[in-house]
């Protein structure tokens, strides 16, 4: 690694926090530590929802993907988009107008105050290690690939990480959150152009790509590709819009900013994995082998697709700005997930349980505390995994996430859609999504399937995928059935007073737009700092221009630079409110 790329991301940590520090000023309530008051304008909560979605898996491990099997990979990210898509149509007015501060307040309304409890305790363990995972993961990569020390890197990024959230909450999560995907997209189109052109353009790109069809290598059936596409842009609809992910639209003035938020999160997952894949896609036609290329990585090494293309095509200095791209998609969700979790500790075990009659100031200082422990969890996590030489553990976990996470998912979603079914339909729901997934991990064998495709064998994709259709589809057919047939439990007569007010006004809710008087003040500085804030980081990358490459690598430091300040411009023009 070349001394001015370290330079590029050590200026780029240093420019997150100071941008941190100036959004600490406006989080002067629990309401605004945890969920910005909401008082946010549209673009910044779109900014979260996009950031939150991905990490440097994405130019890891999901490049590798592209690398070998060319197009399916953007099935994966388009999923997001028409997730997004429908939360736009649906979800994401319905969220808002519920008027809760986190995503368990919506269990709590629906399914009362055992399974919110059941819900909370369940997410926080996924929540730090999503977080552990993704730091270990880019650590792992930075270490192999540029020779810094791993347990450095993740102590490093951690501390980072934490300080951010701790510092201000959802504002300074979301503000950095809206420099990090400036900063990712202007550099990752230009890369994506620049790698685009040097392949000939998208028909010679698609006619050199060494891929057996358009369904990429080891696959011979249509049929298991189409329905591969299906679930999984289903699977990733679910993940979107579940009440467990809903915490993106509640930080903003009404729902149709909400509707806005989700609308441009959807275009922006259409476009930007396009350009994202490119340079793994022209490094495939290169016929390079990258396990000699980086050793380092061992089995690992077709992850390096996307940097082998930025170490061997781009001038002097984009790597470190690749870098703190990377590192913007790693830093995006953690931050957000530790904002999420210190939100759910203070509003559904401190001040539901611990302390109800807590003060606003107690309830500021009890996030901030759960933030900072929740990061050191995230951290000793992510060091127990690097320090292991077998990856048993780290398979249980990933094993234990995947288990969890789509029984959680399910009613979570049904849950504002199918809102007359019994309290107990919630946790019983997750019961059986857990047996749905305990039966498929450790019973289902996909050659059962064989029959149905007059096969004697399936490759091990072959084999992969149609495990992940199962999967999915019983989960929806099952579980979620489950849940629709407990409506038939239902009885009015049955609910206590308090619950039957609870879940009525819940439904009146989602019926009733939010009114100018309830809506937050919004401070338009946000839009006034973060254009500020863009314009120096582009002001700095164009900067880069001076370094010693040929006239047109120096034009890729100003096209990235002049998309940055373009994109503060727009920040500080003050936008006129959308009215619900």
């Amino acid at each position: 690694m070349q001394a001015i790329d370290l330079l590029v991301v050590s200026g780029y940590f240093v420019f997150i926090l100071i941008a941190a520090l100036i959004f600490k000023r406006f989080s002067r309530s629990s309401s605004g530590f945890i969920r910005g008051g909401g008082a946010m304008m549209w673009w910044m909560a779109g900014a979260t929802a996009f950031m939150t979605q991905f990490s440097a898996w994405t130019f890891t491990g999901a490049a590798a993907k592209a690398f070998e099997d060319g197009l399916p990979v953007l099935f994966l990210f388009w999923g997001n988009a028409l997730g997004f898509f429908i939360a736009a149509w649906f979800f994401a007015a319905r969220y808002r107008k519920l008027r809760v501060d986190t995503a368990m307040q919506v269990i709590r309304l629906r399914f009362g105050k055992a399974c919110e409890q059941i819900f909370t305790w369940l997410q926080f363990p996924l929540t730090t290690l999503s977080a552990a995972i993704w730091l270990n993961g880019l650590a792992l990569f930075v270490a192999a690939v540029f020779g810094i020390d791993l347990k450095v890197t993740i102590i490093g990024v951690g501390v980072i990480v934490t300080l951010i959230a701790v510092s201000g909450g959802s504002w300074t999560v979301s503000a950095t959150n809206v420099v990090q995907l400036i900063l990712l997209m202007s550099i990752t189109l230009i890369v994506g152009a620049y790698a685009l052109v040097s392949a000939g353009g998208p028909a010679q790109l698609a006619s050199d790509f060494p891929a057996e069809s358009i369904m990429g290598n080891d696959i011979s059936y249509w049929q298991i590709f189409v329905l591969w596409v299906v679930i999984v842009m289903t699977k990733q609809s679910i993940s979107t819009n579940n009440a467990m992910s809903c915490y993106r639209f509640l930080v903003t003035v009404n729902e149709k900013e909400a509707r806005k938020a989700a609308f441009v999160t959807g275009l922006l997952f259409i476009v930007g994995p396009v350009m994202w894949f490119i340079p793994p896609w022209v490094t495939a036609t290169t016929g390079v082998d990258l396990s000699v290329i980086y050793p380092n990585l061992g089995s690992d090494a077709n992850s390096a697709a996307y940097l082998y293309f930025i170490d061997h095509s781009m001038p002097a200095g984009v790597l470190g700005l690749v870098l703190a791209a990377m590192i913007a998609a790693t830093i995006a969700p953690m931050t957000t997930a530790l904002n999420r979790n210190a939100g759910i500790f203070v509003r559904n075990v401190y001040q539901s349980v611990i302390n109800p009659q807590a003060t606003d100031q107690q309830q500021m200082w009890v996030g901030k505390v759960s933030t900072v422990f929740n990061g050191v969890l995230a951290v000793l996590a992510a060091l127990l995994f690097a320090s292991m030489q077998e990856y048993s553990f780290f398979d249980l976990m990933m094993l234990f996430g995947a288990l969890l996470q789509i029984p959680l998912a399910i009613p979570a979603l049904l849950a504002v859609v199918v809102t007359r079914t019994p309290d107990w339909s919630g946790w019983a729901t997750l019961v059986v999504g857990l047996g749905v997934s305990c039966f498929m991990q450790f019973a289902f064998n996909p050659n059962w399937l064989l029959p149905l495709f007059n096969a004697d064998s399936f490759t091990a994709r072959e084999a992969v995928d149609l495990t992940v259709v199962v999967a999915v589809l019983a989960q929806v057919i099952v579980t979620g059935g489950f849940f629709v047939l407990t409506r038939f439990f239902y009885k009015e007569e049955q609910q206590t007073e308090s619950r039957l007010q609870e879940v009525n006004q819940m439904r009146l809710n989602m019926q009733s737009p939010i009114s100018r008087d309830e809506q937050a003040d919004v401070d338009y500085r946000q839009g006034t700092y973060l254009g500020w804030l863009s314009k120096g980081l582009g002001v700095a990358v164009m900067a880069l221009a001076i370094l010693p490459n040929d006239m047109v690598d120096r034009g890729a430091f100003v096209f990235i630079g002049a998309l940055i300040v373009a994109s503060g411009v727009g920040l500080k023009h003050r936008p006129k409110l959308t009215a619900a």
